[in-house]
């Protein structure tokens, strides 16, 4: 029986929250929001012979202090299936990567993405199941459209945070139908119709796989779709699949979070060097507050898969740099010797 899933986001404290009448602090959210992770690839040896809890050694103390960690689960979690002819690349990563995300707080996942169905239906049905068997809410791929439109829970203990993911990459084939497995494509008037229904239930977090790979700046299309989703009630923006990354936006006292970069990844381009970890705090109310950034070294011919934080001047550049685009008078922004602060105003 189909489960429906909400979703979503929350919480970085980078200032006390203010207190309620007995002097107690609200009950706000805070997330953590992490680019791609494929556990596969090139970093099979490593996994094999150091376990996944390896991978996320560099930064487990920031995703410690959160509610719910949230990622773009770049593969299949499965034995099965048979790898698609004719794509250049493609990933299958074991199952037990489901057991280890949620032991680091892992509590939703993308799957809106141009690898979920690299090994078939088989595999995607897998996945859906062993993460939901390990608590971990999917988003944005099902055995049909109507799963692959479910919201998904962020937080532990659940609330009315929600995730939508939205896949926006080819092939089209991977694109769920009416009865066909696959990823919820982002058209502009699906975009607007579930970022209004699951608005209605809660606080929502959207997650677009979108964009060029390598490009840095994002496309017309990216910029578009993102103010149409806060538009329509999203509290929050975040983009992957560039693998390098993006600009940071304010939009309407909204952040917008165009590439988050890779997470751990398992390849050795020396393209993709600087990945964005983000920690996210929300009101009760359901309005994001502030956003703490942590620069990431990703190189994995330099951190072998296992991601660690850029502090002083070297995460200050790349603070810098994806900020300096965002108005005076839209956020807060500063940097505070070992993250980034973004206190956006409110609207």
């Amino acid at each position: 029986m189909q489960r429906f899933f909400s979703f979503l986001v929350i919480l970085f404290a980078v200032l006390a929250p203010p207190s309620t009448a007995d002097g107690s602090p609200p009950a706000g959210r805070r997330v953590v929001l992490l680019g791609d992770f494929l556990p596969a690839g090139s970093a099979e040896g490593v996994i094999a012979a150091r376990g996944f809890p390896y991978l996320f050694g560099g930064v487990r103390h920031i995703l410690a202090d959160s509610d719910g960690v949230f990622l773009n689960l770049e593969a299949p979690l499965s034995h099965r299936g048979t790898s698609v002819e004719g794509k250049t690349y493609t990933f299958r990563a074991e199952p037990e990567a489901a057991e280890a995300m949620f032991a680091e707080g892992v509590r939703s996942v993308s799957l809106a993405n141009n690898h979920i169905l690299d090994f078939g239906p088989e595999a995607l049905e897998d996945t859906l199941a062993f993460l939901r068997e390990a608590g971990v809410s999917p988003a944005g791929a099902g055995m049909d459209l109507a799963e692959a439109g479910l919201p998904a829970e962020m937080t532990a203990p659940p609330g009315n945070l929600l995730l939508l993911a939205f896949s926006n990459t080819f092939p089209d084939s991977y694109w769920a139908g009416e009865s066909r497995p696959g990823t919820l494509f982002g058209s502009p008037g699906t975009v607007r119709r579930a970022v209004a229904a699951a608005s209605v239930r809660g606080t929502v977090i959207v997650s677009f796989h979108w964009g060029q790979e390598l490009m840095e700046t994002p496309k017309d299309y990216q910029v578009d779709l993102a103010r149409l989703a806060i538009d329509s009630g999203a509290a929050m923006v975040v983009g992957h699949h560039p693998h390098v990354l993006q600009p940071i936006e304010v939009y309407r006292g909204r952040v917008i979070l165009y590439s988050l970069g890779n997470f751990s990844f398992g390849s050795y381009s020396r393209n993709a060097r600087h990945g964005l970890m983000a920690r996210a705090e929300f009101t009760p109310e359901g309005l994001c507050s502030g956003v703490e950034i942590y620069p990431l070294l990703v190189d994995n011919t330099v951190i072998a898969f296992r991601p660690r934080i850029l502090t002083g001047d070297e995460g200050r550049g790349v603070f810098d740099r994806l900020t300096a685009g965002i108005p005076k008078g839209a956020a807060d922004v500063r940097w505070a010797g070992d993250r980034g602060i973004l206190l956006p105003t409110p609207r």
